[in-house]
């Protein structure tokens, strides 16, 4: 049944119950990519306040999979009997056969990298290692092309201005993107002093932001899926004492990009088995590379400053250490001509 003869049928008979035929979703649409196409091509059909309904399940997939539908229903705006009537109109049972195809496309992803290490391979033994090299290069070349866009520099250039008038920058990243947020600080703590890693080691900062974090601080925040729990969390704290979020994500539709005052998006996927950071390293580079050109103190001053400290603490390998420091040898077992 189209669209439009669905909606058409609904009208007419609003207090009759369907068939059960007509309200059972067809297999084309048991999975999201069929699903989702279903809704845009229906969108145009569907009553104002079901459309807020059909926004909010194109928009956050991954809220349909993991809220409830009343929980949902609320960040849309709207009634949970909206979100029902969607399903009617889709031709489903109800609003927990979308959740449920959502759900299954969150679970066929849990062994996601398992899958594309068993394709790594597969590529490897058909084109090669010198092949496979120049894939995953090309690939992250391309990824760095995108992030040219105008739309993306501005949003850089955006960014910067919040952090630079921020009051203190905390940075967050957790599990596979701490390196980002790491090395935004390392580089950025050479010319500011306002600068706080949230570390999970030891909890460090924690107690900071818990107490200290407000309305004029800023969160550098890089959080790519799977998404971090805990820095979802920790960013949802942030954002509700008004401290502006700067994400650096994979996904419009990621939790940390709807509590973002600016999201910049990275791509992520490449040849090999896991996700590529080389965008999101880039990104944070770009960030504290403007925050430097464009900062009231004085750069070079501060620089200098940083690293006549780090040489005076013997922090770096200089001219003066002659030697190298002596590694203990280790001694080869002898081998046995015979066992006995």
């Amino acid at each position: 049944m189209s669209c439009t003869s669905r909606l058409r049928s609904i009208n007419v008979n609003q207090a009759t119950s369907a068939s059960p035929e007509s309200q059972k979703p067809s297999e084309s649409l048991r999975s999201q990519q069929a699903l989702v196409l279903h809704i845009k091509q229906c969108f145009d059909s569907l009553p104002r306040q079901v459309r807020l309904a059909a926004s909010f399940v194109l928009d956050h997939p991954h809220e349909v999979a993991v809220m409830s539908m009343r929980e949902q229903a609320r960040l849309a705006g709207i009634p949970p009997s909206t979100m029902t009537r969607l399903a009617k109109f889709l031709g489903m049972e109800g609003y927990d056969d979308i959740r449920e195809v959502f759900k299954n496309n969150l679970r066929s992803r849990g062994n996601e990298y398992s899958q594309r290490a068993h394709g790594l391979v597969e590529l490897n033994q058909k084109i090669g290692e010198t092949a496979l090299a120049l894939d995953v290069a090309n690939n992250a070349i391309a990824h760095i092309q995108a992030l040219c866009s105008a739309d993306t520099l501005a949003a850089i250039v955006r960014a910067v201005k919040i952090l630079s008038a921020s009051r203190t920058i905390y940075c967050l990243g957790l599990r596979s993107s701490f390196p980002v947020a790491f090395q935004f600080s390392h580089v950025s703590e050479y010319f500011a002093k306002n600068i706080t890693l949230i570390d999970g080691a030891g909890e460090s900062g924690m107690m900071k932001i818990m107490h200290q974090a407000g309305p004029k601080d800023a969160l550098f925040v890089c959080c790519i899926a799977p998404y971090s729990r805990r820095a979802v969390s920790i960013a949802g704290h942030l954002a509700k004492a008004g401290v502006k979020l700067i994400a650096i994500t994979d996904s419009d539709s990621s939790p940390i990009a709807r509590m973002a005052a600016e999201t910049i998006l990275v791509g992520k996927q490449n040849a090999s088995f896991f996700d590529t950071l080389v965008p999101a390293f880039l990104v944070s580079e770009i960030l504290v590379a403007l925050m430097a050109a464009t900062s009231k103190v004085d750069v070079k001053a501060s620089v200098s400053e940083t690293e006549k400290n780090l040489w005076s603490m013997g922090e770096w390998w200089g001219a003066e250490d002659t030697e190298l420091p002596r590694m203990s040898r280790v001694s080869k077992p002898r081998s046995r001509k015979n066992d006995d």
